[in-house]
């Protein structure tokens, strides 16, 4: 492995690139020349073989102007520190962010030797991401921190579960592998709304356990006290078909939110700045477009069948 840091210079070159000059603007109040500023440092520590305040430079950058690549050369820092778990994290934060990277199979290989010195010591990485980030992760039912999230844990059998606020929690049994770190993705769905005009079910009816006339001897039963007899029961008129409709609208209400949401991020993702190949922008503008066309299907679904809801409502009630 070079000691030179080729990759933060590439990386440095992508940053620089992807933002246009800004004539005038002071430097100290620019976060994209702040970025370049700190990344040039980080890159300046690296040489001289100063890789924990290189990798602090780094990740300076990286807050202040987000590339994917830079996280390869966190990597590079953290694996000559010998902080093997998080070399390993920022070599898979850096295929995720940059999946059309021309190094992938050398940073592969770079993991897997990871994996190995982990191995050796008796423990695996375990890596856990969520959509949206931000999640409590509890492990064996003991709070571990948020996604995105990494640790090292014996070989072995773990239960995991997510939960985020606004959102269905999620589960998963994992199994850690003693020679592999375990990189796990958890979508998190958005939470169901209540169905509209639930409440809390009617309290059961008790039987009156009072005592009653003993009956004469010879005479006639019981007799019966008017005041206790219970009253003519009343049919109820059920819309079962009125809460089948809203029930409905509500599942495709919260559906088209998910998809709405999911649209707005990519092209959030699209209009970033970040320097990307032509086919990945086209995928990004194509899931956008994708997930926009499913919110409005969703949403006209939950409009009809609100509208027939409120139709049942009234002319079941007739039967």
């Amino acid at each position: 492995m070079s000691s030179s840091p080729l990759a933060a210079a590439v990386a440095f070159l992508l940053l620089a690139a992807s933002v246009p000059a800004r004539g005038g603007q002071d430097a100290a109040s620019d976060p994209v020349a702040l970025a370049k500023e700190h990344f040039r440092k980080g890159a300046e520590l690296y040489r001289a073989e100063r890789f924990r305040e290189a990798a602090a430079e780094f990740e300076v950058a990286y807050r202040l102007k987000p590339h994917g690549a830079i996280h390869y050369n966190v990597a590079q820092c953290r694996e000559r520190l010998g902080e093997w778990p998080g070399a390993l994290r920022s070599y898979v934060d850096y295929l995720r962010e940059v999946p059309e990277a021309t190094d992938r199979a050398a940073v592969r290989a770079s993991m897997q030797r990871l994996e190995e010195r982990l191995a050796s010591a008796g423990a695996q990485a375990l890596l856990v991401y969520s959509d949206p980030l931000g999640a409590e992760v509890r492990l064996d039912g003991k709070p571990r921190g948020r996604t995105p999230f990494h640790t090292v844990l014996p070989p072995g059998g773990y239960a995991l579960s997510l939960a985020l606020e606004g959102h269905e929690p999620a589960e998963r049994d994992l199994t850690l592998a003693p020679g592999t770190a375990l990189v796990v993705d958890v979508p998190l769905a958005p939470a169901t709304p209540p169905r509209p005009g639930a409440g809390p079910p009617p309290p059961a009816a008790r039987a009156d356990l009072g005592a009653r006339p003993a009956a004469l001897p010879g005479g006639p039963g019981p007799a019966v006290d008017p005041a206790r007899q219970p009253a003519p029961a009343v049919k109820s008129r059920g819309r079962t078909w009125t809460w089948v409709a809203a029930s409905a609208s509500a599942v495709a209400l919260a559906a088209g939110a998910y998809y709405g949401v999911t649209a707005r991020r990519k092209s959030d993702e699209l209009r970033d700045g970040t320097v990307r190949p032509a086919s990945a922008n086209e995928a990004l503008r194509g899931d956008a477009e994708q997930a926009a066309r499913r919110a409005n299907v969703l949403y006209g679904i939950a409009g009809a069948a609100g509208a027939a809801g409120l139709t049942l409502f009234f002319v079941e009630g007739r039967f």
